[in-house]
C-alpha cells in the first residue's frame, strides 16, 4: 500500500476553468486519474500542517494542545497495518505519528520542519522513498508526507531549481509585509504554480516505480494533501481558513487506486481527507479497531453529505459552506487564475509550450519577445533612473542543462528610487524582452525589490547576457 500526502497543496491547481484535470501541464495527475478513483470535492478539516497531517494519520479530528507526535495520536493507521502484517517504510516530515514499536528508531517528536525546507533535500528524500518500493515476502506500507509543493518555491516543471537552496535573495518575499502588493501576489503565485509542475513530475516517479516492480495494478494508492492555500491581495495570512477563503483553503487532490483497479472513476462525495484511514481499511476488508471520526470515502454517510467544514486554526469557531456554493465559488476562483496564466491546452495551442502562457503576468506583455535595445535607450534619458542590482548574477556565466540550477530567477534591487515609488521593468535576455514586472517593497525604508521569473527557454547552454531595464 503507497500512501502519499502533499503540503500546501490547493486542489484547483490542476483543474482548468471547467474542473477537468489540466493533462497538459500535470501529466501526471491525469495518468493518475485514468487509473483511480478521483474526488474532486475532496476537503480538509484543518487548515496547518501539524493538525491536519496527524488528523489523516489516526482519523480523528483535531482538538487543542494536541502534541503532533505518537503522545497525542495512538492508535492511529500505522497501528491498524501492523495488525494486519504490514511492514512500514515511512517519512513523517511534520509529525512522529508512528511509534518506535511498529518503526524502530523513528522518532518520538516532531522534526524541525523549517530546516526541511529551506534546503534542497525534498526531493532526495522522496526520491529514496520511491526506490525503496518493491516486492517484498510480507505486505508493505509506503506513507510519505511530502512537504512540496509548500514554499520556498524552488522547483521547475523539468526539474531544475531555479535558484540555488537556501534564504531567498530577498527577505520576506512571501509573508505577510507584501501580502497587499498584487504585482508582487502574482509573481509569487507563478512561482508556486510551477512548482506545483515539478510536485506532478514526483507523482510520475512514484508511478513509475510502481510500474516497473510489477506491484501498480495490485497496489493500493492514495495521493492527497494536508490543506490549501490562498493568494488573495490585502490579507494576514495565507493559510488561516475563513469564510472568505474557505474555496482555497479547504478543496484538496485526492485519488484513491483500489487494488486491482486500472480505469478511471470519479466520485463527486464531500470527502474528508480524515477519511483516508475509513477508507484504507474498507478497500483491505478490515476495520479501524478503535473509535474515530473517519468515515469510508465509498459510504453513504459521506455520499449523502451536503457541506463541508473545517476548524478554524484557534478552535474558537468552524467555517461551514454548503456543497453547491463551494463548487461554484471554486469555478469563479479557477477562472481567475486562468485569466492570469492561461491553461495547458491554450498555452500548446498557441505557442507549443503548456507553460508559455503562465509567464506572461506582469505590467507589459505585449513587449515579451522584443528587442530591447529602444527600450534601453528610452530607460538611459529618464529623469531618476535606478541602478539595478542582479542577484547570483555568476549563474548566467555557466548556464547548463545538466545543471541542478536554471536560474531562471531573477532578482535584486533597485537603489535611488524615492520612497513610495514603483517602476515598471522588464527583463532582457541575450537582447530580447522575456519578463515584465513592477518594483516593490515592505515599506520598511529598504532598497527597492524587484523579481522576474524567466522561462526555462529564455536560457540557452554558456554565457547569458540577462539585463534589467526601466520601462518609459
Amino acid at each position: 500500500m503507497v500512501f502519499v500526502v502533499f503540503d500546501e497543496f490547493p486542489a484547483d491547481d490542476i483543474l482548468r476553468p471547467d474542473g477537468s484535470i489540466d493533462a497538459e501541464r500535470f501529466p501526471n495527475f491525469a495518468r493518475l486519474a485514468s487509473i483511480s478513483t478521483w474526488f474532486p470535492n475532496a476537503t480538509t478539516v484543518f487548515d496547518s500542517t501539524f493538525g491536519a497531517v496527524p488528523a489523516i494519520l489516526d482519523g480523528r479530528l483535531p482538538r487543542p494542545r494536541m502534541a503532533t507526535d505518537v503522545r497525542s495520536h495512538k492508535p492511529s493507521i500505522f497501528h491498524v497495518l501492523d495488525r494486519l502484517g504490514y511492514e512500514v517504510f515511512k517519512v513523517e516530515s511534520a509529525s512522529a505519528v508512528c511509534p518506535p514499536s511498529i518503526c524502530p528508531g523513528a522518532r518520538t517528536r516532531r522534526p524541525g520542519v523549517l530546516a526541511r525546507l529551506a534546503g534542497n533535500g525534498r526531493p532526495a528524500r522522496f526520491h529514496k522513498w520511491v526506490g525503496a518500493i518493491r516486492e517484498r515476502a510480507q505486505p508493505a506500507f509506503y506513507f510519505h508526507h511530502a512537504l512540496m509543493p509548500h514554499e520556498p518555491w524552488l522547483y521547475l516543471p523539468s526539474g531544475h531549481q531555479s535558484r540555488p537552496a537556501g534564504e531567498d535573495p530577498i527577505p520576506d518575499l512571501n509573508h505577510d509585509v507584501g501580502f497587499d502588493d498584487p504585482d508582487l501576489s502574482e509573481q509569487n503565485h507563478l512561482r508556486h504554480l510551477l512548482q506545483v509542475g515539478y510536485t506532478d513530475r514526483m507523482v510520475g516517479e512514484l508511478l513509475d516505480r510502481l510500474q516497473r516492480t510489477g506491484l501498480l495494478e495490485h497496489a493500493l494508492v492514495v495521493v492527497t494533501a494536508d490543506h490549501g492555500y490562498s493568494f488573495r491581495v490585502g490579507v494576514k495570512s495565507r493559510r488561516l481558513i475563513g469564510d472568505d477563503n474557505v474555496e482555497e483553503i479547504a478543496p484538496v487532490p485526492l485519488f484513491v487506486k483500489a487494488p486491482g483497479q486500472m480505469d478511471p472513476k470519479v466520485n463527486r462525495a464531500a470527502v474528508r481527507n480524515i477519511d483516508m484511514l475509513a477508507t484504507i481499511a474498507d478497500l483491505l476488508g478490515t476495520r479501524v479497531f478503535y473509535e474515530q471520526d473517519g468515515r469510508s470515502a465509498f459510504s453513504r454517510e459521506v455520499r449523502e453529505r451536503r457541506e463541508i467544514e473545517a476548524s478554524t486554526r484557534d478552535y474558537a469557531g468552524v467555517v461551514r459552506i454548503g456543497l453547491s456554493e463551494l463548487r461554484d465559488r471554486r469555478a469563479a476562483r479557477r477562472r481567475e487564475h486562468a485569466e492570469l496564466f492561461g491553461t495547458g491546452e491554450e498555452s500548446s495551442l498557441l505557442y507549443g509550450d503548456p507553460w508559455a502562457s503562465a509567464y506572461r503576468v506582469g505590467p507589459h506583455p505585449e513587449l515579451l519577445g522584443r528587442p530591447v535595445a529602444g527600450l534601453r535607450a528610452a530607460a538611459a534619458g529618464a529623469a531618476r533612473p535606478a541602478r539595478v542590482t542582479v542577484a547570483n548574477r555568476d549563474l548566467y556565466a555557466h548556464v547548463s542543462p545538466r545543471a541542478q540550477v536554471l536560474p531562471t530567477r531573477v532578482t535584486g534591487s533597485l537603489l535611488g528610487v524615492p520612497p513610495g515609488e514603483h517602476r515598471d521593468l522588464a527583463v532582457a535576455v541575450n537582447g530580447r524582452i522575456r519578463a515584465t514586472s513592477r518594483s516593490f517593497d515592505f515599506h520598511r525604508g529598504e532598497p527597492e525589490y524587484y523579481s522576474f521569473q524567466l522561462p526555462e527557454t529564455a536560457l540557452h547552454p554558456g554565457r547569458n547576457r540577462v539585463e534589467v531595464v526601466e520601462l518609459p
